[in-house]
């Protein structure tokens, strides 16, 4: 009787230890990306061609906005270029070309908000996508048209949200990794 509850409980001492053995090794997660600076470049698609850059740093939590307006024309489309960089590394992070390799996880959302009073407007059309599966490809947001409206300014929301396993084309499920505003003058 001994020799088998012994025979009984060696196999459950084995389960155990293997169950024991999954909880102190937890399946990784994705981490979200570590962004230092943001910089958006717009070229117009009408003469004479004009190129704007717009870069926030944001270094050590001390965010630099001395170089994050975008100064536009009125009625006027722009292709746009969305860079994302991870400074604290040596060499410096390329993480845009991170987020374009994980595609199918991450959404650049930008929103518009006109000053108080002006009649200001900036539409932003996403131009890349990703290949998840039907219902999508959905808009990644790194590669961008922007059409401006009239004379103003605002300020241009760029929020990178990274969505994995949960990307369904809209900005609600996942967490941010960039969360930044640029200064608009359309003139």
């Amino acid at each position: 009787m001994f020799r088998q509850s012994l025979l009984f409980l060696l196999p459950m001492a084995l389960l155990v230890a293997a169950c024991n053995n999954d909880e102190e090794n937890p399946t990784p997660t994705d981490d979200n990306e570590a962004i230092t600076t943001a910089t958006l470049t717009l070229t117009s698609q009408t003469t004479p061609v004009q190129t704007v850059t717009a870069t926030v740093e944001n270094l050590n939590t001390n965010a630099d906005f001395s170089r994050a307006t975008l100064t536009l024309r009125p009625n006027t489309t722009y292709t746009g270029v969305l860079s994302l960089l991870d400074k604290t590394k040596t060499p410096t992070l390329d993480v845009s070309a991170e987020v374009a390799e994980e595609a199918n996880e991450h959404l650049v959302v930008y929103t518009f908000t006109p000053t108080t009073g002006s009649p200001a407007s900036v539409t932003v059309t996403a131009t890349d996508r990703d290949t998840n599966p039907a219902p999508g490809p959905y808009p990644i947001g790194l590669a961008t048209q922007i059409r401006t409206g009239a004379t103003g300014s605002g300020k241009l929301k760029v929020v990178l949200r990274h969505q994995p396993n949960v990307k369904n084309g809209t900005s609600q499920p996942g967490s941010s990794d960039l969360d930044t505003d640029f200064s608009v003058t359309i003139q």
